[in-house]
């Protein structure tokens, strides 16, 4: 039991106990920290800016969890997002929020580090953030207040919306400069130096980008007109990655069944993608693409995986991975049971669609993007028609006759014809299945995910404005129209106003933060918060940049140079213009 006066609900104590209770953790020997460790110098709260439920379906998550706890001297406890009635009990009983493995206020740990996968997340952070009681600005902390970081994916390609609520943002991948990180900030609590002494060093390290050293200023127009740092400090942040991946292991920290990948172990096989689609952040942002060396990570899957354990494969493109069929056999003959989250069209074979029937996945999924084969010349997919209606041949041929298919609708160039052709296409797969099924109905179902496209940045299509919402929604509505009298395709589509508000968040400048500290005074009203303040979101959203334009990220080193995104943009632009 905690310490009297430290929290008073002892509801949620005995939750997150339960919740412990019933993980597993994958690797005994690893030092996790379910009780107090002597020597410790530093504590560290990694958050999750969402539930229990969907964080630890996160292998990013999972990583950083580890490579913390690996650090000399670092105690690193988790965090995330209270369940709707969870936080209803935090309110009730006063209850500060508090740490997973010990039920440790949040607040008396040295820092919080939140891990950010998606920019909707946004908004839970500074949830979590209140929830600790800790002061939401970062100009209106004190010096016994935690040092707030954060990382993830979506900081790698923006942090600007985040400035003034984080004091120090980690840019890039954590296994290359955790090691440097925790030293500092060791070093900060030891000597008991000022956050602004450590904040100074923190951000000479390669892949540390410290808001406060740097000033944003804009024109009249409202478009950034500098972007420089305040002092000798780099004037551009060069991201942080790992060479060679086989230096470190990614594998899920701990199993649980109370996740969306429930009891299953999650094994990254690759980082990055050789194919470079241009919508795709995980092609630029984690460029060049590496793999993990396949032996090696067998070995390792199946010393940690227990009989029976679903073992998920996770990586850009596994169907690429070239130890694809050597390590899914390995896990098959160790009784264990291989997990395909996608797989490309055009390099799925027969020996693989046995494998993936072999594990007993019932439901494939598979990414045309668009219907077209113009649409996936421009978006650079690289491959036809009949390649995709071959690989649902080679599945059903295996017995899977569940697929799940990804289809974007608002891409540059895209015409009526091109959101048309999503529904012919399906329709195509749907018959040739049945035809090769000697005509049955029964058994083959399609489910189309239809997803607003929304431009990242760091990627061609970063200067493409996002499509109008009531556009979208027609394009929808005539996609479910056209497939109504289908039987066994059902169609779930995305809602288009959180895709515009993913594409506000997503590239936003520094002041984008105030409309998300209005949303949550105003508990997420968003229209409100638009009708109110005096900061246009379309002018994030609906607006086409030009190549002269500085962009909100563009002091973020990817490793690419922004000519040769440009270069591919106008490519595509051309490759819609021929019709």
């Amino acid at each position: 039991m905690p310490k009297a006066g430290f929290f008073v609900s002892v509801k949620l104590f005995e939750k997150a106990n339960r919740l412990l209770a019933e993980e597993t953790r994958v690797n005994p020997e690893e030092p996790f920290p379910l009780r107090p460790r002597p020597n410790e110098k530093l504590s560290i709260a990694l958050a999750f800016p969402n539930r229990y439920y969907t964080a630890m379906s996160n292998l990013g998550f999972h990583a950083v969890y580890r490579l913390f706890n690996s650090q000399p001297g670092t105690r690193c406890e988790r965090v995330f997002l209270p369940d709707p009635e969870d936080i209803e009990e935090y309110a009730r009983t006063n209850t500060p929020l508090f740490s997973l493995e010990t039920q440790r206020p949040v607040r008396s740990f040295d820092a919080v580090a939140f891990s950010i996968s998606y920019e909707n997340d946004y908004p839970n952070l500074l949830k979590i953030l209140e929830l600790t009681r800790i002061p939401l600005r970062r100009q209106e902390r004190q010096e016994k207040d935690p040092l707030i970081i954060a990382g993830g994916a979506t900081v790698l390609m923006n942090p600007e919306p985040l400035t003034d609520f984080v004091d120090l943002f980690f840019v890039g991948e954590a296994e290359a400069a955790m090691g440097p990180l925790a030293a500092s900030l060791r070093k900060w609590r030891e000597s008991g130096i000022k956050k602004e002494e450590v904040l100074e060093e923190l951000a000479r390290i390669e892949g540390i980008y410290v808001p406060q050293f740097y000033e944003a200023t804009y024109r009249p127009d409202g478009l950034l007109r500098s972007f420089t740092p305040r002092g000798d400090f780099p004037a551009r942040v060069k991201r942080a990655w790992l060479p060679n991946l086989d230096d470190f292991l990614a594998l899920s920290a701990v199993t649980t069944r109370h996740t969306e990948l429930s009891g299953m172990l999650l094994a990254e096989l690759s980082r990055g993608c050789r194919r470079g689609c241009r919508f795709c952040a995980g092609s630029y942002t984690y460029f060049p693409h590496r793999v993990r060396e396949g032996a090696r990570l067998a070995e390792a899957v199946l010393q940690r995986a227990a009989p029976g354990e679903k073992v998920g494969l996770v990586g850009a493109a596994i169907s690429d991975y070239p130890d694809l069929l050597p390590l899914v056999k390995k896990i098959l003959e160790s009784e264990k049971v291989p997990s395909f989250s996608s797989l490309r069209v055009d390099s799925l074979t027969s020996d693989l669609a046995k494998l993936v029937a072999a594990s007993g996945q019932k439901t494939v999924t598979l990414a045309p993007e668009a219907g077209s084969e113009r649409m996936r010349r421009i978006v650079r997919k690289g491959f036809t028609e009949e390649e995709i209606l071959r690989a649902a041949e080679i599945l059903h041929d295996q017995g899977i006759c569940s697929f799940r298919m990804y289809f974007m609708i608002g891409l540059p160039a895209e015409t009526p014809n091109d959101v048309k052709a999503i529904v012919e296409l399906a329709k195509k797969i749907r018959h040739n299945l049945v035809k090769r099924n000697r005509g049955k109905m029964g058994g083959t179902r399609i489910t189309l995910s239809v997803n607003a496209f929304v431009p990242k940045p760091g990627t061609p299509f970063q200067w493409h404005p996002f499509e109008d919402i009531r556009r979208l929604q027609e394009k929808i509505k005539g996609i479910r129209n056209g497939l109504k009298q289908e039987r066994g395709i059902e169609v779930a589509a995305d809602v288009p106003k959180w895709a515009y508000l993913q594409t506000l968040l997503s590239r936003g400048d520094r002041r984008v933060g105030r409309l998300l500290l209005a949303a949550h005074q105003l508990g997420g009203n968003w229209p409100q918060v638009f009708r109110e303040s005096d900061l246009n979101p379309d002018f994030y959203v609906y607006r086409p940049r030009a190549i002269e334009e500085l962009l909100p990220w563009d002091f973020i080193d990817h490793g690419i140079k922004k000519e040769f995104l440009w270069k591919e943009y106008q490519e595509a632009l051309k490759e819609g213009e021929k019709g």
